[in-house]
């Protein structure tokens, strides 16, 4: 996957868990606003760390 469209998707996931953390903390359950916060770091953090499995060519043995 392309650099920019890498740091595209992790800016989405970065807002939405934000989002998520600060509702969830308004509504009084930080055990889930934890969750949500550490989740959406854990998911930008594999976008960038893990690369994308690619096709491999057949070759004759």
């Amino acid at each position: 996957m392309p650099s920019h469209l890498k740091a595209i998707l992790s800016a989405i996931v970065l807002v939405v868990a934000g989002v998520v953390v600060y509702l969830e903390r308004q509504a009084g359950a930080m055990d889930v606003a934890w969750v949500a916060g550490f989740l959406g770091l854990f998911m930008v953090f594999a976008v960038w760390l893990f690369p994308e499995t690619r096709k491999q060519k057949n070759t004759p043995e």
